[in-house]
């Protein structure tokens, strides 16, 4: 039986990540970000963290995450925070950290108390740092992004206009993670703040939030090169105020641009070439991008090891993401709404979703990557469609037959084959062009 297939729940977009699995769960990431892989601290904090001073009174919080690293040790670590009672209205960040490490984040939760579960059921301290060596978003539940960076001195992730701020609910359960690499002889003392600077209520006209767009379906062969292509369409306009790649190691080109309705380039936003101490491109007044319109992201990768490199969170694996912060908010923008992830191969669609689906049976997930990599360009949407429909099992059609105590393995498949067979249908049906 095709089990359901946890990379690809595009609506679960903050349960992907480690940022990040990054993705393990879903089709983004916030998983984030990668690290850098030579960390030369030892003993103590160094002075990146000690020149960020706590926000004045009023007008914001510090948060603040002090752990240590054993030589050669490669983890990250995750610690819970409470929002105070008032609530925050983030207008911009800043952050700085101990060289060792390639992200920094801040999630928001929707735990109504600091958990002591995560979500695998197992029991936790969570009174203090802790592992979560798998990811922040695998072990835990984070619906959104409120800032970060992935330069240790700075390169924030939010940035918005006076009068506008990403809005975090009073008392709201935060979950600070940060991705270490101590390549030292010595043992790391790592630091990390986040500083949130916020304005008051009777000055915000609007609501910002922030693009976490991450893209599962890399796979580079050994010896080689590749590239990770994908297409997130905007339903509603939109105004980009900043913008930021991120790739691990391998990464050797970045290139992001917007398509009209039509799929017809408009123009190029973003270019880089860096896979650390990645720069960020702000827009003044802001990049104005019209509903109907579509992101399109490209992570161009080098592999010189003796192994293929697939999607995931470590120094082992790749990602390929595009970060941003916007307004007005739509959340179901911010995980990349309606995702196509585009091959630039020469295989059909239908040719393509048989070689994926047959891969997943098997949990060959290098295959199933490739198989759409090889799919040609214009079998981007109808492919993207059928593998969702069927890894998500027939979406609200099959619920019934497939979820729950009463779920039985037999109709569950029968149920998503009939559903998702209009999507394979016309998938089919189309050609490369």
């Amino acid at each position: 039986m095709l089990t359901r297939f946890p990379l690809l729940n595009h609506r679960r977009s903050f349960a992907s990540s480690t940022f990040p699995l990054a993705l393990s769960k879903t089709v983004q990431a916030l998983g984030l970000i990668g690290l850098t892989l030579a960390a030369t601290a030892c003993g103590s904090s160094s002075n990146a963290t000690e020149d960020l001073s706590p926000p004045p009174a009023g007008q914001g919080v510090q948060f603040k995450m002090v752990t240590t690293l054993d030589p050669g040790l490669e983890t990250e670590r995750c610690q819970f925070f409470v929002a105070p009672p008032e609530g925050l209205l983030v207008n911009h960040d800043e952050v700085r950290y101990t060289p060792g490490s390639h992200h920094v984040l801040l999630y928001l939760t929707e735990y109504p108390a600091i958990p002591t579960k995560d979500n695998h059921g197992k029991v936790r301290d969570t009174s203090k740092v802790m592992d979560c060596p798998t990811g922040a978003t695998s072990d835990w539940s984070v619906s959104g992004v409120i800032a970060g960076a992935q330069s240790f001195s700075g390169g924030s992730m939010v940035s918005l206009p006076e009068d506008t701020a990403v809005r975090v609910p009073g008392g709201a359960v935060l979950l600070m993670n940060t991705h270490y690499l101590n390549a030292s002889p010595k043992p790391l003392a790592a630091e990390a703040r986040i500083n949130v600077y916020t304005v008051p209520a009777d000055k915000m006209k609007q609501e910002g939030g922030l693009l976490f767009f991450y893209n599962p379906i890399i796979r580079i062969p050994q010896g080689s090169t590749a590239s990770a292509r994908m297409r997130c369409r905007v339903s509603k306009d939109i105004t980009v105020t900043n913008v930021q790649s991120h790739m691990h190691k391998r990464g050797i080109n970045y290139e992001a641009q917007l398509l009209d309705k039509d799929l017809q380039p408009q123009q190029t936003f973003y270019t880089n070439k860096e896979w650390e101490d990645v720069p960020v491109k702000k827009f003044e007044p802001g990049l104005p991008v019209k509903a109907g319109s579509y992101f399109d992201y490209r992570c161009d990768y080098k592999n010189s090891e003796a192994t293929d490199i697939v999607q995931g969170p470590s120094t082992k694996d790749e990602m390929c993401m595009l970060i941003g912060s916007y307004y007005p908010r739509n959340p179901d923008q911010e995980g990349c709404e309606e995702p196509m992830w585009v091959g630039n191969g020469n295989k059909s669609c239908g040719l393509s979703a048989a070689c994926a689906l047959s891969a997943a049976a098997v949990k060959d997930f290098g295959g199933f990557y490739q198989c759409i990599l090889d799919s040609c360009e214009s079998a981007a949407k109808p492919l993207t469609d059928t593998l969702v429909c069927y890894f998500e099992q027939g979406g609200d059609a099959c619920t019934a037959k497939c979820k729950g105590p009463a779920a039985n393995a037999t109709e569950c498949q029968a149920c998503t084959s009939q559903a998702c067979q209009p999507k394979m249908d016309s998938c089919k049906a189309a050609a490369c062009k």
